[in-house]
């Protein structure tokens, strides 16, 4: 009797440690499997956000499109219109001041503005609604050099000009024709090289 219990008890041992290491197997294998999945719903999140990236328009010379008039007020009261600066090249800034890139593209502004002052005219417009004159007007203090025209978007300019991205920069000729377009932050250089086309174009 105790021979008989004892070899069962061993037998229901090995059962038991058999079945201990299927068990981790299986949970080898799910943790591989699921390891996997994450391994390509990554690769795939990745194609998908750089194919994004490459498709938006940086750097892009469009065809000739004239581009759409506004009338919009600055944060200092006064009223404009883009077609008060024709006859001068029109860089437009789409921005918001919650956005990372948009306070990295300043300083690069602020390079054009002080080179070309008098010969083109800057402008910063927050698309963002929920922002208040306030909030932009503070954003802009921050950047002493920023005398260009800042105002919100109270026009719809956002869709208007197919802003899917910011900063997102256009560039506007003496005729008012959209020659050049800017998705992300855009160094100065490449700024100077094209507004120095359209002004000599005009000579």
């Amino acid at each position: 009797m105790n021979t008989h219990r004892l070899t069962a008890t061993h037998t229901n041992r090995k059962k038991v440690k058999k079945a201990t290491v299927k068990e981790r197997i299986k949970a080898g294998r799910k943790r591989e499997t699921l390891y996997g999945l994450s391994v390509v719903l990554v690769i795939i999140a990745s194609a998908i956000i750089g194919g994004w990236y490459v498709l938006q328009p940086r750097g892009q010379e469009p065809s000739k499109v004239l581009a759409a008039n506004f009338s919009l007020i600055d944060l200092n009261g006064n009223s404009f219109s883009l077609s008060d600066f024709k006859g001068k090249v029109v860089v437009i800034d789409f921005m918001a001041t919650w956005c990372g890139p948009c306070r990295e593209e300043m300083p690069h502004y602020g390079v054009i503005w002080g080179k070309y002052q008098g010969k083109m005219v800057l402008m910063s417009i927050d698309i963002d609604p929920r922002e208040s004159e306030e909030t932009l007007g503070t954003f802009a203090q921050e950047f002493p050099y920023a005398t260009w025209i800042w105002a919100r978007d109270t026009a719809n300019l956002g869709q208007v000009y197919q802003v899917t991205a910011i900063p997102k920069t256009v560039i506007i000729d003496q005729d008012g024709y959209i020659r050049f377009v800017h998705v992300g932050v855009t160094d100065s250089s490449t700024f100077i090289q094209e507004i120095d086309q359209l002004l000599s174009e005009r000579r």
